[in-house]
């Protein structure tokens, strides 16, 4: 029997299921109003994942009086909890000192329902799974299951079916294959999908491999003894994971790509001896940058990263992304400080572009290109639109801290938790928060401080 210290909470374990398995899958039944849906989802869950907490509260006092002499278990969480509660006062400040009505910024209904009270209700899961006691088994099957569940789904609706009438009336995937699954947007199905990607690899190594930092020049990874590996649990990780790399494939979003290449390859580092990460790393990296210098390709992402590498950029590079960057780039410095609030950046930067004469490009090669934007399409350009300079750095912060809190030397050893972060921040690059996938990751950031497991040695 478990020690009452090393015990783990039932109601939280029970909440982070309910996030990472059951939460991708809930909708409202058609894609027409699906991220209204799915912010009336996170109200509900939110509140229960409280009750969850108060639960587990009472239940470890309970074990605390019957074994007064056990260690509490408390590990140190005030770091992230203070760049955490930075983050989110500046968040508020920049809200209250907005030249917006809290009409915009208090529920952002005009910017996907990212205002105010959705960035508190962020900041509550994550101080929520910061002091939770979560058994990493179940969720580990539930996450698995989800995107299998997940997968199904997209396999009907690609084969001509319409399970739970996601798309309305006369429409079908072959209209509108930019809405796949319960999610809905690639561009987000592909965020969460890469976050259970990152997790559930990393779990399917754990239960084969132990991954404690070493301070040896020798390689950290190891095979567990017979006894201590977990060959369930990894068989259900190594599917959930292919399910969702298919998945991320066939989606075909670009960023999709780039963050799986970053994942396989830190954790291809992970397998070689310390001394021969660094050359081997640099040595990947100029022949990448080789690449796409010497071959010019035809069309797509490595095509316009060639050409702006030979001076021939163009705003439209991207999908508009360079557009819209540049140009919410140059609307920040009028706000440098504090931003103009969260949910504000559609009515902000659809004035700033008139009253300064910029024009986004609508097509690129005749190829046609979307010129309205209510995102700036990167989550770190909008901390700094709608939060300033401030916020963001916290906000980068905060990733760098769970991703590298475990490390050797300079190299992040990832674990289950701090994997799906690291695969988070890159694709945080092309894409935006929204509350279609940002509560999970949410979840998983508080989770990734919580887990002793991951605490540097």
């Amino acid at each position: 029997m478990q020690p009452a210290h090393t015990r783990r909470g039932y109601g939280m374990t029970l909440s982070a299921c309910l996030w990472l398995g059951l939460f991708p899958l809930l909708q409202g039944g058609t894609y027409t109003h699906i991220t209204l849906d799915k912010w009336h989802i996170i109200l509900y869950l939110s509140a229960f994942t409280l009750l969850c907490l108060l639960f587990d509260t009472v239940y470890f006092l309970i074990l605390r009086k019957k074994h007064p002499s056990s260690p509490s278990g408390k590990h140190h969480l005030l770091a992230p909890l203070l760049i955490a509660s930075a983050l989110m006062g500046w968040t508020a400040l920049s809200c209250f000192r907005s030249e917006y009505t809290s009409a915009t910024w208090w529920l952002g209904e005009a910017t996907r329902y990212e205002g105010l009270a959705t960035q508190l209700c962020y900041f509550g899961l994550f101080v929520c799974f910061l002091f939770a006691r979560v058994n990493r088994k179940p969720v580990v099957f539930c996450a698995s299951a989800g995107v299998i569940a997940y997968l199904v789904i997209v396999l009907m609706q690609r084969a001509g079916g319409n399970p739970f009438g996601l798309y309305p009336a006369e429409k079908s995937y072959e209209l509108i294959p930019d809405f796949q699954g319960t999610i809905g947007n690639i561009d987000m199905v592909t965020g969460y999908l890469l976050l259970m990607a990152g997790f559930l690899l990393y779990s399917f190594l754990d239960g084969l491999f132990t991954l404690q930092p070493s301070r040896s020049s020798r390689r950290s990874a190891r095979l567990r003894p017979k006894g201590e590996k977990h060959f369930i649990l990894a068989l259900f990780s190594l599917l959930g994971f292919i399910a969702a790399v298919y998945l991320i494939i066939t989606m075909d979003v670009q960023f999709g790509a780039i963050t799986l290449a970053v994942l396989v390859l830190f954790t291809l580092l992970r397998f070689l001896p310390r001394k021969a990460r660094l050359p081997l790393l640099i040595f990947l990296i100029v022949i990448a940058l080789l690449v796409v210098w010497f071959w010019p390709g035809h069309n797509g992402g490595l095509w316009e990263l060639h050409e702006v590498f030979h001076g021939r950029a163009r705003l439209s590079f991207g999908s508009n992304r360079v557009a819209v960057w540049y140009y919410s780039i140059l609307m920040a410095r009028e706000h440098l400080l504090f931003g103009t609030g969260s949910g504000t950046y559609r009515a902000c930067f659809n004035n700033f572009l008139p009253e300064h004469d910029y024009v986004i490009p609508t097509e690129q090669d005749g190829v046609p290109l979307p010129a309205y934007f209510d995102t700036p399409h990167s989550e770190y350009v909008s901390q700094l639109t709608d939060h300033g300079i401030p916020a963001l750095l916290l906000f980068a912060a905060l990733l760098l801290f769970a991703v590298f809190r475990r490390r050797e030397g300079w190299f992040p050893c990832l674990t289950p938790w701090s994997a799906p972060v690291l695969c988070y921040a890159v694709q945080a690059v092309f894409s935006f928060s929204v509350c279609l996938v940002a509560p999970m990751f949410w979840v998983i950031l508080g989770l990734s401080f919580a887990d002793p497991s991951t605490s540097e040695t």
